[in-house]
């Protein structure tokens, strides 16, 4: 099963010190602390999904709009029986980035979903700036 989700902030990205190994940190820690709020077991993270999210992100960021990559070839090559994937563009911290996406249900449906157990995060920053993040969730065969 296959799920693909995008959300885009109201308000334009500014540029951000925060580096982006952490801003994806941040992201996945906020991400477990929403799951724990509401009773879930933690996402952990998994290396093949985040490379596919980091692609993914570098690959949004370079065409300058939010798509979605090919959760079938996702499914396959990090040997998953089920993906998610959010995406987004412009949020300026991980907070807020995760608060959009929580403020979506369908994006808060991957997040809060019972039926995966990995995470991988990718999060690129434009020449402008601009963040492009991905969330790849995922639960091994």
């Amino acid at each position: 099963m296959t799920t693909a989700l995008a959300a885009v902030p109201s308000a334009p990205a500014s540029a951000t010190t925060m580096s982006p190994s952490t801003f994806d940190q941040r992201l996945h820690d906020l991400t477990n602390s929403a799951r724990h709020a509401r009773g879930l077991g933690t996402l952990r993270f998994d290396s093949c999904l985040d490379r596919y999210a980091q692609r993914q992100a570098r690959r949004m960021a370079a065409q300058q709009r939010m798509f979605h990559q090919n959760l079938s070839a996702v499914l396959r090559r990090c040997n998953a029986r089920a993906v998610g994937e959010n995406v987004a563009h412009g949020f300026r911290t991980p907070r807020s980035n995760i608060r959009g996406w929580l403020n979506s249900p369908g994006h808060r449906h991957n997040m809060l979903s019972r039926k995966y157990t990995r995470l991988g995060i990718g999060m690129v920053r434009d020449g402008r700036g601009h963040t492009w993040t991905v969330q790849l969730f995922g639960r091994p065969a």
